[in-house]
């Protein structure tokens, strides 16, 4: 399943022109700091077009120049984040030798997922739109299963010969569990987040390679 979406569904969310200049280059970059700025004070619901322009120090048509409309803003921002823990994911397994090293990676993947994003103050708004606009949601259910390809790729060959579990899918649960689980423990103070990722980790170390 490819991150890509195509026909009309993709026009919408698609960069229009990928800057070459070092010009266009820090005009995309001042939008997306921009944005980022315009999320933390008012959120993306009544976000315009417009107020992202002035915030970036352009005028509107440079600005639909790159971008269609703002989901397709939200979109690249939505990309930002997807590389960033798709890549994290396959630096942070790719020594594991061994189904006991996978599950202690696993428990250390949820703590870095959730350290990482608590700090970021529009993470959950971004992924709260990805749930609201259906091209973005599938952009997301694309990503989960990349996630997923990686994991099952890295302990595939740790498992037994004769092992009779269902690898993708219980991979690809704990991809959108563990997801769901750092999202709400996001939403508690740092005391009370803490019992709800552990108990999820305890849950994973009893499941995931257990016949």
């Amino acid at each position: 399943m490819s991150g890509r979406v195509s026909g009309k569904a993709g026009g919408r969310l698609q960069l229009r022109k990928k800057p070459q200049q070092e010009r266009s280059i820090q005009r995309l970059e001042a939008i997306l700091a921009a944005t980022r700025k315009l999320v933390v004070e008012k959120g993306i619901d009544g976000l315009k077009m417009t107020e992202i322009a002035v915030e970036a120090g352009i005028s509107i048509g440079p600005l639909y120049q790159f971008f269609p409309e703002k989901a397709a803003v939200i979109r690249a921002l939505h990309d930002i984040y997807t590389t960033r823990v798709e890549e994290g994911t396959q630096r942070l397994f790719s020594r594991v030798s061994s189904l006991e090293e996978a599950a202690a990676t696993l428990d250390r993947a949820v703590d870095g997922f959730y350290e990482a994003f608590r700090r970021d103050p529009i993470y959950l708004p971004i992924w709260l739109t990805s749930m609201s606009d259906r091209d973005l949601q599938a952009l997301n259910l694309s990503h989960q299963q990349r996630l997923t390809n990686i994991l099952c790729e890295k302990f595939r060959p740790l498992l037994p010969p004769d092992s009779t579990i269902d690898l993708e899918t219980r991979v690809m649960l704990f991809v959108y569990l563990s997801g769901a689980a750092v999202r709400r423990a996001m939403l508690e103070s740092e005391e009370n987040a803490r019992p709800i990722l552990e108990e999820w980790k305890a849950n994973v170390r009893k499941t995931m390679f257990t016949p």
